[in-house]
């Protein structure tokens, strides 16, 4: 018998901007720190999703998603493990107005990526190979 543990999947954006990366604080969890994304709905398929997402909590309009940076699996207390991408996007107009999920916003410099506590443990890592990403396309 095949038992297969049930997952969501979440989607968040690297943006990189005069080599700032874009974090965001949680409402609900002052002090925690995330990227802009969430998860896929049911029915969904990611890119739809995706853009609903930064819509949501940034209030974009127009950007690109240009690859996958990182992914990992995490679960929360006892609900479904999440499998979590991170996208590198790209986005130099739109203004950011945050939704009422997030407190603040910060853009912070490469050497900054640990000294916050993040969703997602593994989120200092994804925003460093953002940064790589950011320089190797950049060339």
């Amino acid at each position: 018998m095949n038992n297969f543990e049930a997952f969501n999947i979440s989607q968040v954006g690297i943006l990189i901007r005069d080599n700032k990366c874009l974090i965001l604080e949680f409402s609900k969890s002052p002090g925690i720190w995330g990227l802009p994304g969430g998860r896929v709905d049911e029915g969904e398929n990611r890119e739809d999703a995706f853009k609903r997402e930064l819509k949501e909590e940034l209030n974009f309009d127009n950007f690109v998603s240009r690859d996958i940076i990182d992914y990992d699996f995490y679960r929360l207390k006892k609900g479904p493990v999440i499998c979590g991408i991170a996208r590198y996007i790209e986005n130099e107009t739109d203004e950011i107005k945050l939704s009422h999920e997030h407190l603040s916003y910060k853009w912070i410099r490469e050497d900054e990526a640990g000294d916050y506590d993040y969703f997602w443990n593994t989120l200092p890592g994804m925003v460093r190979k953002g940064f790589e990403y950011h320089r190797k396309i950049s060339q």
